[in-house]
């Protein structure tokens, strides 16, 4: 018996891949059943709705379970000690995939990055294989890719961005592996700092030596030692200095390629965006996987706008407003903060104490991460308006800084508290720290057309 966990797309897909392979499935999650269960019941599949997978998840010989299911849950428990393997979706498609594979992992940046370097090898006329249904604007392992699985080539090079709730649950790395960047994140869903790091771990831990596999690590931060865990070709990406394998960038501001031969080549400015890092990377990883020089120049100055990363949004009473929505962490909200003046923003934050996998930035290493974003808010923010129950809890460490502070019962109330508090601010900046709904990222374009085009006075 192979378990499929949820019913969506993604599980749904994989349940009706593998029952046409002639394995018993069961399909169970905790909603009612999806409408097309009959359907899937047609093709042999056990549909299971109101499971309590917690509780009793079933004997099964594997387990593919939901990117959303944290590591810590009784059920990963349970399938675990009595012997199931468990895996999910992306694992599947690397097992599969009859070319080259890529892998980008990070604890930020790593739809940007996949997304740039996508469109670096596209503008080098590589063949690529790169998801179209994922949730965000995300590029994370879907179903889509299962139905490119049935006429994949072997020159065909698939592309995946991995968070560590993939790589908790995979057992198998890419040709090409790369880490952008590592700290203290979501370790609610793993347990402790040390099984979040072991989690990010797999998209290295199974390359192999031969020179045939690469690793792209950041030499600026942790990530760098992430080489130390694999024996692939080591490429490598700083925004501080040379680098003797991949790219970096110059004082001036320039980006430069470097090979193991000693040739570098200067492809000119840095494109300007909000996380220069991500063009830095991707030109790394695309240059590992063969790009070449006019493709990467070509490539980067493409306009990859993902939504609600850091994303110019209209303007309210001649202000600038920023939808950062996907600044779901505090390292994540202070990266984009870094790039304003003392005392130029308005800034909206807060959220959700709780995504559904325990109590977030809660663990020591995340404390200091949101001391230092409360830190960068008290010398970019001339105003702070908090909503949600996890803008009571930035309240106290931001008066504590002398932070003004206003609260709003919701994101709504806070957006428009912060619309009448704009003079001489440089930009009205949202990015809540912590997370949100997608409906309620997906609100705030409506909310900020409607604040913007309101008369000047109804703002007063």
């Amino acid at each position: 018996m192979i378990l499929v966990e949820g019913f969506d797309p993604d599980a749904k897909a994989l349940a009706r891949l593998l029952a046409s392979e002639g394995n018993r499935v069961r399909l169970a999650g905790p909603t009612d059943e999806p409408s097309d269960a009959a359907d899937l019941r047609a093709r042999g599949i056990q549909v299971e709705p109101h499971a309590d997978l917690d509780t009793d998840p079933g004997s099964a010989e594997i387990a593919y379970l939901d990117v959303w299911t944290p590591a810590v849950a009784p059920r990963v428990q349970r399938l675990k000690t009595q012997g199931t393997t468990i895996s999910c979706l992306g694992d599947l498609l690397l097992e599969r995939w009859p070319g080259p594979t890529l892998g980008i992992t990070g604890t930020a940046g790593k739809t940007t990055t996949t997304a740039l370097t996508a469109s670096i090898l596209q503008a080098d006329g590589r063949p690529t294989a790169i998801s179209q249904g994922a949730r965000a604007g995300n590029l994370w392992p879907t179903a889509d890719l299962l139905e490119r699985l049935e006429t994949a080539t072997p020159d065909i090079l698939l592309i995946l961005e991995l968070t560590s709730s993939h790589l908790a649950f995979m057992h198998r790395s890419p040709t090409i592996a790369a880490v952008i960047s590592f700290w203290p994140d979501h370790l609610e869903l793993h347990g402790d700092f040390a099984a979040y790091r072991a989690a990010k771990e797999t998209i290295v831990r199974h390359q192999r030596p031969g020179g045939s596999d690469i690793v792209v690590v950041n030499a600026d931060d942790a990530s760098a030692g992430f080489a130390e865990c694999t024996p692939a070709q080591l490429h490598e990406f700083s925004l501080t200095h040379p680098v003797a394998n991949g790219a970096y960038t110059t004082a001036d501001g320039d980006l430069c390629l470097a090979n193991r031969n000693g040739v570098t080549r200067n492809l000119g400015a840095v494109p300007a965006t909000a996380h220069p890092a991500n063009t830095v990377a991707a030109t790394a990883i695309a240059a590992a996987a063969g790009a070449n020089e006019c493709a990467i120049a070509q490539g980067i100055h493409r306009h990859v706008q993902l939504p609600w990363r850091a994303q110019p949004r209209g303007l309210v009473r001649g202000v600038p407003v920023i939808d950062d929505g996907m600044a779901a962490t505090p390292a994540k909200t202070r990266a984009t903060l870094a790039t304003y003046p003392e005392r130029s923003v308005v800034l909206v934050a807060g959220g959700r104490n709780d995504a559904g996998g325990g109590r977030v930035h809660a663990t020591p290493e995340e404390h200091a991460l949101l001391d230092r974003a409360c830190d960068e808010i008290a010398r970019t923010a001339q105003l702070v308006v908090l909503f949600g129950n996890a803008g009571h809890r930035l309240a106290e460490p931001l008066r504590t800084r002398r932070v003004d502070t206003r609260t709003a019962d919701d994101l709504e109330s806070a957006l428009s508290i912060a619309a009448q508090h704009l003079r001489g601010a440089h930009a009205l900046v949202f990015s809540p720290m912590f997370p949100l709904s997608l409906e309620e990222r997906a609100s705030v374009e409506g909310i900020v057309s409607g604040l913007s085009a309101a008369p000047a006075e109804s703002l007063e």
